[in-house]
């Protein structure tokens, strides 16, 4: 379907579909039904997925040296070298993984390094 700079307007019923070309001057489309709106309902009651601190990165020797289970919050992880808490829930093993690129996280990881 081709479209002019007239503006050219679809309006679709459920049974057919038909095409309505206006100019500025004369158009009232205000007095016009829409025929096929559709709303968008947000459930503010559908509960969010959130992830959790998961015993398996314990073993993984990427993490192990530094990662542990936050005592307070299951949704966070604790940070041995920053001595910090970090949110899990939205990311996971991406927001580990983020941590560990954070300037403040390499500096106290180089700290350590040289006291060992």
């Amino acid at each position: 379907m081709a479209y002019n700079n007239d503006y050219e307007i679809e309006i679709s019923d459920d049974s057919e579909a038909t095409t309505a070309t206006t100019d500025v001057e004369s158009s009232s489309f205000r007095d016009k039904p829409a025929t096929n709106i559709k709303e968008k309902k947000i459930s503010s009651s559908k509960s969010k997925r959130r992830c959790i601190f998961n015993q398996q990165w314990l073993k993984d020797p990427k993490y192990a040296p530094f990662l542990r289970e936050c005592r307070a919050n299951k949704y966070f992880a604790h940070c041995s070298i920053c001595k910090s808490n970090f949110s899990l829930s939205n990311g996971g093993v991406y927001l580990i993984n983020r941590h560990i690129e954070f300037a403040n996280h390499k500096r106290f990881a180089e700290i350590q390094a040289k006291e060992n």
